[in-house]
């Protein structure tokens, strides 16, 4: 049986509904049957694009490209603006592109905290590359941190902490304040020496 001309339909197909399902029951909850029946097919053609759940949620989470796209997106950082200001900014921002990722961002935290090594993996790789975008930057878009003794390195991870700080609260509350969170931040970085 030839799925020539389908499969990158029945592949994508397959992924949206795996993403609704994993975000709302978790992986666990999730049985490749039940996903068959989600998308209309059945069980051999979901194995066929997907032979495990771990190949499936890997998935799910390298098609969104994160890494890629956060070391190509170029943020917001008016050089005009004020140094916490443009760190408000920046982070606000990253705060706003990051929760339009919702069903992934359940995903990961939800099956990493349940122990899920793919999701507690993928969770790794994402917050080494936010780490390493967040540097960047730092360094480009801040001219003023080179004079202080704060390395482009923990300013990333400062940022990122902050990030999933902000993700994590809203997550749980339905809210969060990016800008107050990135107001505290920006006090933190430029305080005055």
């Amino acid at each position: 049986m030839s799925l020539t001309g389908a499969e990158p339909n029945q592949r994508s197909r397959i992924l949206d509904a795996a993403l609704e399902l994993v975000s709302e029951l978790g992986a666990a909850g999730t049985s490749m049957r039940r996903l068959a029946a989600a998308c209309g097919l059945n069980v051999a053609t979901i194995y066929h694009y997907f032979p495990s759940k771990a190949d499936l949620l890997r998935a799910l989470i390298e098609e969104r490209r994160y890494g890629e796209r956060m070391a190509t997106e170029e943020p917001p950082m008016d050089p005009a603006l004020p140094p916490r200001e443009r760190l408000a900014t920046l982070l606000v921002w990253v705060t706003e592109r990051t929760l339009e990722e919702g069903a992934v961002l359940r995903l990961i935290l939800g099956d990493g905290l349940r122990g899920d090594p793919t999701a507690r993996q993928s969770a790794s790789e994402l917050v080494a590359a936010l780490d390493e975008v967040a540097a960047g930057w730092l360094t480009a878009g801040f001219p003023e941190l080179a004079a202080r003794p704060l390395p482009a390195e923990l300013g990333g991870r400062l940022i990122r902490r902050t990030l999933l700080a902000v993700i994590t609260e809203h997550l749980a509350t339905g809210q969060a304040d990016a800008r107050a969170h990135a107001d505290d931040l920006a006090a933190v970085l430029f305080a005055n020496p």
